[in-house]
């Protein structure tokens, strides 16, 4: 994987405005890692040839980054930059992904393409992310993931694919996804458990063999309970002697939206009652999206846990749900 944040990293002022850095390992295209060294901003350009197909992207601009495109005399140049330095780290996992994606390309055609298709796919990403920190909400719901990915580390599922399943992170309609088999995680301090469906699309099994859903019910404690910021501690503790998967997972964590700077907002305690793993069939109680009129989406909803009793999936080991 191309490390973009060293070669940053390594830059040093000059005359020039832009120090740029050719990126050597994509030797076929004119690619450079810059930095402005009066901002200290930095920017992804591609220079391309006059008869290149640039994409739609005038003045593409969100979530502290803009793309720019400049068409010279006798070439052509794609901009990328960063316009927030608070998103250093996300922005260097958005133009890693753009670099993975032209390595294999043979043509600046071809390089384009898969560079525009990363960009809309970064921009809903983008979308998504609060990056004023977690909700609580949102904070939840990562507990519920990692509670999950922790189990599946303490019956020594192997990292690599556990971090390739785990697709919560790219805003999927399921949290994991195994193959054919995808899990959907929920976790709530609710008094009255429930459990939050946030559209119609989460426990859809269309495409899927089987479908789960995994619920932690827990309560808030003062002390000797566990935090957001503790299983995260566990998991990177667990995965520090494979140094991609820990560079992996921490990537995974910045893409959901969390950040180490904001470490203090996440130590609230819960200590934990029940876990229920259930199979989400076709008479599960449920909405997907067949069952919605022409026009309505993004469908809400609760489920009684008394409602799906009989779904429940009497297994100790997670590890059986995947198999």
């Amino acid at each position: 994987m191309i490390d973009i944040k060293s070669i940053w990293a390594n830059q040093t002022p000059t005359d020039e405005i832009i120090i740029k850095t050719r990126i050597e390992d994509i030797p076929q295209f004119k690619c450079y890692a810059a930095t402005n060294h009066k901002t200290g901003n930095h920017l992804f350009i591609l220079e391309i040839s006059k008869n290149a197909v640039l994409p739609e992207f005038k003045n593409f601009k969100f979530k502290g980054l803009l793309i720019h495109t400049f068409d010279f005399n006798d070439s052509k140049e794609l901009n990328i930059y960063l316009l927030d330095n608070q998103l250093k780290d996300i922005f260097s996992l958005f133009i890693e992904n753009i670099l993975e994606e032209v390595l294999d390309c043979v043509t600046e055609n071809e390089a384009l393409i898969e560079t525009s298709n990363v960009v809309l796919k970064w921009k809903k990403l983008f979308d998504k992310i609060n990056f004023q920190g977690l909700t609580l909400e949102s904070q939840k719901g990562l507990i519920g993931e990692l509670l999950l990915f922790n189990s599946f580390l303490d019956e020594n599922h192997p990292i690599d694919n556990l971090l390739e399943s785990w697709t919560g992170p790219d805003y999927e309609d399921k949290d994991f996804l195994f193959g054919s088999k995808g899990i959907e995680v929920k976790f709530t301090s609710s008094k009255t458990p429930k459990i939050r469906i946030t559209s119609e699309r989460q426990l859809d099994a269309q495409n899927l063999s089987h479908l789960y859903l995994i619920l932690y019910v827990a309560e808030q404690v003062k002390d000797r309970g566990f935090s957001l910021n503790s299983i995260i501690e566990q998991i990177r503790n667990k995965i520090t002697g494979n140094h991609n998967a820990l560079k992996f997972f921490n990537e995974r964590l910045i893409l959901v939206g969390y950040f180490d700077e904001d470490f203090e907002n996440y130590n609230g305690q819960y200590a934990l009652k029940k876990n229920y793993k259930y199979l989400v069939e076709n008479d599960f109680p449920k909405i997907v999206s067949s069952d919605l009129a022409s026009g309505v989406y993004n469908a809400s909803y609760y489920i009684e846990l008394s409602a799906i009793e009989p779904f429940v999936v009497n297994v100790e080991s997670v590890i059986e749900l995947v198999n």
